[in-house]
């Protein structure tokens, strides 16, 4: 997301905490960025070690030089500090509001209670702090209808809903029949709350070959419980990720994502997705048009819904168009119509950018299409216990 703003931005400076430049986006590279610490791709893999740390480093970030900031935020880089600032949420930060989504094993309803009152003790002061953060800014947008409700309950605040952006030119590639036989796909961090265990049962219970791309600290459990019935990968490039997709019948998204891309990258390559019902996938995820919605981990449900999309015959020219809604110059036309409340989007974005969106806004073929497409409402049904 930081790299499509900076790509529609004018005269763009990016301020983080770590960065480690062989371990992002080549794109960055074209890109100023100003970071606390610069660290090999090694040691960014140990981040959350110092996760203390990074509100403070945030709220003394010198942003004295920038006219207008822009805040993409999925931990703490919503405590920078500016007079003339909005924010973009991923999520409230995990660590304050839902620690139990790190917990060694999912969250049931007794050890979620339990972390919400250890949490609610250790982590007042804390949460004091980050919620006068989050109110200082101008204005706020959410990346899913998920995240809008989250971001009321923890600091009270009335979002704007914009979808993030699809990078369809990432993806881009011609697309392939379903193959024969057939075999699943998880593309995830390996996390407690991603629910990769329950497709990895659901697929032996199948005997359904799975392919599982992430790396993470449940990758020993998860390893022990697939044995040979899945394959780990490890982390992909794009390109192996595009052939990725293409080798798989099925994508599973059973994890308890705030949006989620995978579920439309998955389309824009034409392949159906699994998803957990409730979770930002469910906003993307169409029931029986581009795939199927699972209410709960419950392992034989997940079975059933996997079995149901594999019987079907799937045209994946219709999964990538349906994909295609969520493009980069519908949210580009979005974005700068939410942020012309404070400031001229004249004045903010690219002339490539402005260019583009009053191609989109005067081009006959989309006339029938919103600047952001409207989330299906089977996916705003209550989250699942432990997020």
């Amino acid at each position: 997301m930081v790299l499509y703003l900076a790509s529609i931005l004018d005269d763009v400076f990016i301020v983080t905490s770590v960065h480690a430049p062989e371990a992002t986006y080549p794109e960055l590279a074209a890109v100023e960025v100003r970071a606390k610490t610069v660290v090999s791709a090694g040691r960014a893999r140990h981040f959350r070690r110092k996760v203390l740390s990074y509100p403070g480093i945030f709220r003394s970030a010198d942003l004295s030089e920038a006219d207008f900031v822009i805040v993409s935020s999925s931990a703490f880089a919503h405590h920078v500090r500016h007079e003339r600032s909005v924010v973009y949420w991923h999520t409230p930060p995990r660590f304050l509001y839902n620690p139990g989504a790190y917990l060694p094993f999912r969250s049931t309803a007794l050890s979620d209670a339990a972390a919400s009152l250890c949490a609610g003790i250790a982590l007042a002061p804390l949460r004091y702090r980050d919620r006068q953060a989050a109110r200082s800014h101008l204005g706020h947008a959410a990346n899913s209808d998920r995240t809008a409700a989250k971001l009321r309950a923890a600091y009270g605040i009335e979002p704007t809903v914009l979808h993030p952006p699809l990078d369809t030119a990432r993806l881009a590639g011609s697309l392939t029949p379903l193959p024969s036989p057939p075999r699943a796909l998880v593309v995830s961090r390996l996390l407690p709350y991603k629910g990769v265990d329950v497709a990895i049962s659901a697929c032996r219970r199948l005997g359904l070959s799975l392919t599982v791309v992430g790396t993470g600290p449940e990758e020993a459990r998860l390893r022990s419980l697939a044995g040979s019935s899945a394959n780990f990968t490890g982390t992909l490039s794009d390109s192996e990720l595009v052939e990725a997709f293409g080798q798989s019948s099925v994508v599973l998204c059973p994890g308890a994502d705030d949006f989620g891309y995978i579920p439309l990258e998955a389309g824009f390559c034409g392949r159906p997705v699994v998803a957990l019902l409730g979770s930002g996938a469910a906003e993307s995820v169409i029931a029986g048009e581009t795939g199927e919605l699972v209410d709960g981990w419950d392992e034989a449900s997940w079975s059933r819904a996997i079995s149901g999309v594999m019987e079907r015959s799937w045209d994946p020219e219709s999964l990538r168009a349906a994909a295609s809604r969520f493009d980069g110059t519908s949210f580009s036309a979005a974005f700068a119509e939410w942020i012309g409340e404070w400031a001229d989007p004249a004045e903010v974005l690219s002339a490539k950018a402005l260019d583009a969106i009053r191609r989109f806004e005067s081009s006959p073929d989309d006339q029938s299409r919103t600047l952001q497409p409207e989330a299906p409402r089977p996916g705003l049904a209550a989250p699942p216990r432990g997020e």
